[in-house]
């Protein structure tokens, strides 16, 4: 008998495949035709939502190799979710039919930073996001506090994805699944996290 594969997993494998070509510079910057944007002017359909942060330096379509209407991306400093991020995520979960939501910390994440270091001035909405995890990487007997808070963070709010009775519904129904994943800036890796 043939094993099949969730539609899940199948999405977490593209993303670390084009992660892959795009770490190795084998990119094959997959539907950015002329074609491709006709083709999905009137409807999109992502395989994937990325929750990711702000920053320059971390694009999910470059990193993860995709193109035009592949990935639902929702950027905010500190990859955090609030109630108008949870709001897109929902929203593309339910009527666009994805089938992963990773959520993307990153290497060297300024917010997190400033959490850690009690710089929060002008960030106080998502310092508040982000202080469970750095409160609790300042506790640890890690070497690198910094990169445990970015990974907690990025598990933290991959755990507040779960319990969203929206998301909840669809994960229970086999329909997505929500990763998080670490993005390493100087080798270009992504690493999925597990707790």
């Amino acid at each position: 008998m043939k094993k099949t594969t969730k539609p899940s997993q199948n999405a977490l494998e593209r993303l670390i495949k084009g992660n892959e070509r795009y770490v190795n510079n084998k990119s094959a910057h997959p539907n950015r035709s002329e074609e491709r944007r006709k083709k999905i002017a009137s409807k999109q359909s992502p395989y994937a939502i990325i929750v990711g942060c702000s920053d320059s330096r971390v694009s999910p379509e470059i990193i993860f190799d995709e193109g035009l209407g592949d990935l639902f991306i929702v950027r905010i400093a500190g990859n955090v979710i609030g109630p108008i991020e949870l709001d897109s995520i929902e929203y593309s979960a339910l009527h666009l039919n994805p089938s992963i939501i990773l959520v993307l910390g990153h290497e060297n994440c300024g917010a997190v930073d400033a959490v850690m270091e009690n710089k929060t001035a002008n960030i106080e909405m998502i310092a508040k996001l982000i202080e469970p995890a750095a409160k609790q990487a300042r506790e640890s007997k890690t070497d690198n506090p910094l990169e445990l808070a970015i990974k907690t963070n990025a598990l933290n709010m991959k755990d507040f994805l779960e319990r969203s009775p929206n998301i909840e519904k669809l994960i229970k129904k086999n329909k997505i699944q929500v990763n998080a994943a670490y993005y390493n800036l100087k080798t270009g890796l992504v690493e999925i996290l597990n707790k």
